[in-house]
């Protein structure tokens, strides 16, 4: 089972892989990166249409955002499809990205994302897939 922040972390990714009706890596490193945060779990409707199945960049400008919640967003919308922010695209680096409270998250999130790619990493736990 990939590293969970709490029981609501967790029961916020399997209920958005359900209502958006789709487990591929896209949205399993999504919802699991968004739902790190407290903020971004509440939220979730203002940065991810499920109608049109898409991530919502406006919702970055949202005044609940703060620096924590501007990194979990950046991470799930770049591992949704490589997004960033033309006018800020350096605020989408690792280096600016990894804070020190969510990082062992982030990395489950890039696991999700890339696991073909992280089968060698000795600490995958198997199993928390959808």
């Amino acid at each position: 089972m990939a590293e969970i922040k709490s029981k609501q972390h967790e029961q916020f990714y399997h209920t958005m892989l359900e209502k958006s009706g789709n487990t591929d890596s896209y949205h399993r490193a999504f919802f699991y990166v968004m739902g790190i945060a407290e903020e971004t779990r509440a939220n979730i409707n203002q940065m991810f249409d499920f109608k049109k199945d898409r991530i919502n960049p406006d919702g970055m400008h949202g005044g609940w955002q703060t620096s924590g919640t501007v990194r979990v967003c950046h991470l799930a919308f770049n591992l949704w499809n490589g997004y960033t922010e033309k006018k800020h695209k350096d605020d989408f680096t690792p280096y600016d990205l990894f804070c020190r409270e969510f990082t062992p998250y982030f990395i489950e999130g890039i696991k999700l994302k890339y696991p073909e790619y992280c089968r060698e990493i000795s600490d995958i736990k198997p199993g928390w897939r959808y």
